[in-house]
């Protein structure tokens, strides 16, 4: 079998597919949230169809393997750009073509195409084929635009199953992820979602998640007998008539697994839907509360209400589903005390964990574009876009002051008094075992890695001042035609750029 798989891979090109490693304080670094780099599978399937060989490579676990890639491709996050950019360059100097996608590329390619051969703008399955041809012929188009096609498009788990389980088992917790579903039907300001994604729900038929659950839970990732998988759409309560069919095909189909998923507070505002989640399995939410204060999620388009907070979370309490609360400081109507009141909070309505982050102006957001035209920017260092140190100035507090006060509420949220009384409700409630076990190590790294601000080893890269001129366009428009701007900037800004580097795409490499 060894020497027919060998033979079947023999002069077919190799492509790898890499995540840039972390630098300081992050999510990655706390016990349920290590995610596999699921774009990548996404993009490996793709890749696969195509008769490319693949080899996925996540530097936050390994190092880069020895053998010569015929081309890369490399997942780009705002706060990962300088990390993403100094390894696509040195791929480039050794001869070896890169495209760059994810959420920063597409918002700003122009900047992204000083760093790479071909640049993904969007969602990656109406082009990459295109890509992956242009990059083995020697030639490049430079930018390419994606489309929002329909989920059927997207790879199914059979067809990335084999790289996910030829991980060590303790690489990634969660074990697996999945994603049945693309797209918001919200409209924050703060957010990029809809800006790559598309306002609205795309989704798998139920039926054929189901399908995709059973393979993981077969094939996936597990511990024994016990098996989980996050879902990773954006908001799985967006469209609740097919979240209710999504759970009702999982029971008929006795899918041996339980879940967890990203999921809009308003999913508790429905107690036959939470009854039939939890029924199916469904055993974490995480939610993104964003403020504790109703003047502030109107200021940022959220139609959340804090008075029904508590009734939520008590509501999924009760049918054994734990929930992680996350919330943003740094609004225009948050002043010094709203740190200690979001902490108090929290606590109140017995969130099982809580991340806090700082309000940020991603490319491509509202934010961004209202930040920037009031001058309140404070720098476009990417490798400080990462949620916990300020990059705009606050309405009523300094941004020292800002940062302070988000580490003094993880402070507060995760001491010792408040872990240990988490953990006895958890122990006496009706939750999983597991999961009681799980968010203990979870409130146990959030206490050792964000006690106090953690201010060294991040990488830099500052942005070209007309790049972040045409950003300003992209940001400004709807949220639904971001992209398509992004796109046409590449056009604006073919020449020479007022600080005379080339800002048309490089020539391909031999």
């Amino acid at each position: 079998m060894v020497r027919r798989r060998a033979a079947d891979e023999a002069g077919r090109p190799l492509l790898l597919l890499a995540m840039p490693a972390w630098s300081g304080v992050g999510l990655h670094r706390i016990f349920g949230h290590r995610m596999p780099p699921m774009a990548l599978l996404v993009l490996a399937a793709l890749a696969r169809r195509h008769g490319w060989r693949v080899r996925i490579v996540d530097l936050n676990e390994e190092n880069l393997p020895s053998e010569r890639p015929d081309a890369v491709g490399i997942t780009v996050w705002t706060m990962l750009a300088p990390q993403a950019y100094a390894l696509a360059d040195d791929f480039r100097a050794r001869g070896i073509p890169v495209v760059l996608g994810g959420v920063h590329p597409s918002m700003m390619p122009t900047e992204a195409l000083r760093h790479a051969d071909a640049v993904v703008v969007g969602e990656a399955e109406a082009v990459f084929p295109t890509v992956l041809d242009d990059l083995a012929a020697s030639r490049s188009q430079g930018v390419y635009l994606g489309e929002w096609l329909a989920m059927e498009h997207a790879p199914r788990a059979p067809e990335w199953l084999d790289l996910v389980r030829s991980w060590p088992l303790t690489r990634y917790v969660p074990l697996n992820t999945f994603q049945t579903t693309r797209g918001c039907r919200f409209n924050c300001d703060f957010c990029s979602v809809i800006r790559v994604n598309g306002r609205g729900s795309r989704h798998h038929t139920a039926e054929e998640a189901v399908q995709d659950l059973v393979a993981l839970a077969r094939h996936g990732q597990r511990l024994g007998k016990f098996r989980y998988t996050f879902l990773l759409d954006d908001d799985l309560a967006a469209d609740r008539e097919y979240t209710a069919a999504f759970c009702e095909a999982m029971l008929s189909a006795g899918v041996p697994t339980t879940w967890g998923a990203q999921a809009s507070v308003g999913l508790a505002g429905d107690p036959e839907l939470v009854d039939l989640a939890a029924r199916s399995g469904c055993r974490v939410i995480f939610t993104g509360f964003e403020s504790v204060s109703r003047e502030t999620l109107l200021e940022c388009n959220k139609k959340n209400r804090p008075s029904q907070f508590g009734e939520s979370v008590r509501r999924l309490h009760d049918r054994g589903i734990m929930v992680e609360g996350a919330f943003i400081f740094g609004f225009d109507h948050d002043e010094p005390g709203v740190f200690e009141d979001t902490v108090a909070v929290a606590d109140r309505i017995d969130l099982d964990a809580a991340h806090f982050s700082i309000l940020t102006p991603y490319p491509g957001t509202h934010t961004f574009a209202r930040m920037a035209e009031q001058g309140r920017i404070l720098h476009y260092d990417w490798g400080r876009y990462d949620l916990y140190h300020a990059a705009l100035e606050p309405a009523h507090m300094s941004p020292a002051a800002l940062e302070e006060g988000l580490w003094r509420a993880y402070k507060s949220f995760y001491s010792g008094p408040r872990r240990r009384r988490r953990l006895r409700r958890h122990v006496a409630g009706r939750f999983h075992p597991v999961f009681t076990a799980a968010f203990f190590a979870n409130n146990r790294d959030y206490a050792r890695r964000y006690h106090a601000s953690q201010d060294t080893g991040h990488a830099s890269y500052t942005a070209d001042p007309g790049d972040i001129e045409l950003l300003l366009a992209t940001s400004s428009a709807p949220a639904q035609q971001a992209i398509q701007v992004a796109f046409r900037q590449v056009n604006v800004a073919v020449g020479p750029s007022r600080h005379g580097a080339p800002t048309a795409p490089p020539p391909m490499r031999a």
